[in-house]
């Protein structure tokens, strides 16, 4: 049977997953690689691929010529400085770095946000790739995705969804905008990878290429797309319908829309809380794989905050916090997760994370318990919003490794008032690569048949009747945060 491999490269890890012609997972494997803080070395990524997917071929007892085709779904918001070769220049500066802080005002955002519905950030590649060409010398610049599709082919490819994360994509026309590529001074021919359908083939594996990834050459490598876009379609969702909520390293909320809807004030219809009348946007609207759109929230540190409160309070891992934080309350304490900067309800690279509220009676559990809420607030500040901009928001689906704690599913589930059932596949990441895989050699019509073959949510959790308590603390945090 030919089979297809779907690589999800996040931030702390690699993850491959070998699938037959029913997208059943066959076999998974996960490679660590150094998770750094704002900047990651490419090389790391090159050698967990081939690792993560011998180990998948392994679990799968497959051979690797086995494998009819490749995908890549990965990080967004990452920025790679290549030679003329494709090799890296400089070690990737991730989504998590934010110090391109006086090249984002480059471009106006208003601008920014009526041209590519995307919040003028630093986190963004655009003004990253600005920061980059001022100590670099490079010939070109990817995000991570694009970078390995390159070094696995030889072809600088990517799709319009992750192209749209760019600061630099004009959804109305689906081409690089003129204007903002003049902003920040950039030739998107020479120094942006083409633009290419999602599931269309990059290229095929060069000799190179086929080591760094253990499978044959001439093996089909799709264009794919960033991680984002792979986990609700590898969770089955490939139409409007429920908000999406992957709990990885950073925490991405979103909802899928037939036709592009800007955070703008006048779209908000309705909202529960103080930030309806914001003026600035909190979400951004992304190009979809399937030709829809995305309605998200990209994310602030999420599980990665998780493992912070690991390390700060001293337990083993995230099991030993979630019982911490079971069966008991936050007491008063706030967490306001903005460890790599505020995310939500306004994007502020500046600002800095809190734990507000502490008294000398506080123990180690309140403070879990804080921060796990402190995430679900900043969850619930979007999910309000995309409430607001008239998207369905009647139930979440979760996915994600933090979709395994159930303490914390339920408390996200009281506090925002909607049940939460959780994907059978946590990280479909990878299986939404494998979709587009297939897709693109032909062994599946398109997307939507795809994500249709996904196994259903596996449970649910429906909120308490009683939240009055969870509605205060929701209170402190939107005081303290405003």
């Amino acid at each position: 049977m030919a089979l297809v491999v779907g690589v999800d490269l996040g931030t702390q890890s690699c993850k491959a997953v070998v699938c037959g012609d029913d997208l059943a997972v066959r076999g998974a494997h996960q490679v660590a690689h150094p998770p750094g803080d704002g900047e990651q070395d490419p090389a790391e990524w090159e050698r967990a691929v081939g690792a993560a997917i011998a180990g998948a071929l392994g679990a799968a007892a497959a051979k690797p010529a086995d494998v009819a085709a490749l995908a890549i779904a990965g990080q967004l918001d990452g920025c790679v400085a290549v030679d003329a070769a494709g090799v890296a220049l400089h070690r990737a500066l991730i989504w998590q770095d934010r110090r391109a802080v006086a090249e984002t005002a480059l471009a106006d955002p208003a601008r920014v946000h009526a041209i590519t519905g995307q919040v003028a950030d630093p986190s963004h590649l655009a003004p990253k790739l600005a920061w980059l060409r001022a100590r670099v010398a490079a010939a070109r610049y990817h995000v991570p995705v694009s970078y390995l599709v390159e070094r696995l082919t030889g072809s600088a490819a990517l799709d319009p969804a992750h192209a749209s994360t760019t600061m630099l994509y004009d959804l109305a026309i689906g081409a690089w905008s003129r204007e903002l590529c003049d902003a920040f001074a950039i030739d998107p021919t020479r120094e942006l990878p083409a633009l290419h359908p999602t599931c269309s083939i990059a290229g095929t594996l060069h000799a190179r290429g086929a080591a760094l990834a253990g499978l044959p050459v001439g093996t089909p490598v799709a264009v794919g797309t960033g991680d984002d876009f792979a986990s609700p379609l590898g969770a089955g969702i490939a139409s409007p319908g429920p908000v999406v909520c992957t709990l990885g390293t950073a925490e991405v909320v979103g909802a899928i829309a037939s036709a592009p809807i800007f955070d703008r004030p006048e779209a908000r219809t309705h909202a529960a809380t103080r930030w309806r009348d914001l003026a600035e946007p909190m979400v951004e609207t992304h190009a979809f794989p399937t030709g829809a759109y995305f309605i998200e929230h990209p994310g602030w540190l999420s599980g990665g905050a998780i493992r912070w409160a690991t390390r700060l309070l001293g337990v083993a891992d995230d099991a030993a916090l979630d019982r911490l934080a079971a069966g008991t309350s936050s007491d008063g304490v706030t967490f306001v997760p903005a460890l790599a900067g505020a995310m939500t309800p306004t994007w502020r690279p500046e600002q800095r994370a809190a734990l507000h509220g502490l008294a000398a009676r506080h123990r180690p559990d309140h403070i879990a318990r804080a921060v796990l809420e402190g995430l679900a607030f900043a969850c619930r500040d979007v999910v309000d919003r995309l409430a607001a901009l008239g998207l369905p928001t009647l139930e979440v689906v979760a996915l994600g490794g933090g979709s395994a704690s159930a303490t914390w599913l339920q408390l996200r589930a009281d506090i925002l008032d909607r049940p939460h059932r959780v994907a059978a596949r946590p990280d479909s990441s990878a299986v939404g690569a494998a979709m587009i895989a297939a897709v693109a050699i032909g062994g599946i019509a398109d997307l939507h048949a795809a994500a249709a073959l996904a196994p259903p949510a596996v449970r649910t959790f429906a909120p308490a009747a009683e939240r009055s308590s969870l509605d205060e603390a929701y209170e402190r945090y939107q005081d303290l945060v405003h």
